[in-house]
């Protein structure tokens, strides 16, 4: 009985030694509440970005910067429908290796490339406003 009594209390003594890991906490966002910092944009842009494209890990994040949509389609190229003054994040992304995915059934993909990939992500409520990749000579880190 005394052997028994003897390894509960090692027992007990070991259990209050264990140290208390802290968890990290993730940023998280929820869609339909603004964008307000980088990190929500980043993860409101994998939305986008898998419904795209496919991808070897792991990317390389090159910008995150907000501005105006007029300022966004200035910046890579495009013109559309939306209003120029929406407020918007660039999120750009670099890989050895992007496969567009085929927008429907019976649509042949774009072939692979090396480079990057804009995503616009509307700041109000951080739905995915266009996703694409951007030619060669915008930004050096693309270029690689």
């Amino acid at each position: 009985m005394k052997k028994y009594f003897f390894l509960m209390i090692i027992v007990l003594m070991l259990a209050s030694c264990t140290p208390t890991v802290q968890q990290e906490t993730t940023p998280t966002f929820r869609f339909g509440i603004p964008v307000e910092n980088q990190a929500q944009a980043l993860i409101a842009a994998q939305s986008g970005l898998i419904r795209s494209f496919d991808y070897t890990e792991p990317l390389t994040v090159v910008r995150v910067e907000q501005m105006s949509f007029a300022e966004y389609s200035k910046f890579v190229g495009t013109s559309n429908n939306r209003p120029m003054d929406t407020q918007a994040w660039l999120i750009i992304y670099f890989d050895d290796q992007w496969q567009s995915k085929a927008p429907m059934p019976g649509v042949t993909p774009y072939p692979p490339f090396h480079g990057c990939v804009s995503v616009a992500i509307n700041a109000a409520d951080g739905t995915p406003l266009e996703v694409g990749g951007l030619n060669s000579g915008k930004i050096p880190e693309c270029d690689k």
